[in-house]
């Protein structure tokens, strides 16, 4: 959506369902702000296809939906009804800090491309 030219930050699931349960177990988590951990130096848009694509052995496509045609779309698919008000993710860089995370939890955040090729090796093993 939006645009393919921002930076975005992703957190994997694995590191998500980790982080959760050691915040969930920790006394010391409560009544604090907290980022589950997220990669550094998040891909654009355009980053995330292309290497998603060439992990998949595949030609990298793309194509976006402005403001207007995700509305639009509400009309037809209930689920893109809810979209319009989260396109501020994808309209300028969406990056998290998890810096206090790491530091407190002496946590290691799995890197983009990690991710990526144990996601996409996951699926094939199917």
């Amino acid at each position: 959506m939006a645009s393919l030219n921002f930076r975005h930050s992703f957190t994997y699931t694995q590191d998500a369902a980790k982080a959760t349960a050691l915040l969930g177990n920790s006394e010391k988590a409560y009544n604090q702000v907290w980022h589950l951990p997220t990669a550094k130096s998040p891909y654009t848009g355009r980053e995330w296809i292309e290497a998603i694509a060439k992990e998949m052995g595949v030609k990298p496509r793309s194509q976006t939906a402005t403001k207007f045609i995700v509305r639009l779309l509400g009309l037809f698919i209930p689920l893109m009804r809810e979209m319009p008000e989260m396109m501020y993710q994808y309209d300028r860089d969406y990056i998290f800090n998890s810096d206090k995370f790491e530091k407190h939890f002496d946590f290691k955040v799995t890197p983009y491309l990690d991710g990526i090729k144990e996601i996409v090796k996951s699926d094939y093993s199917k």
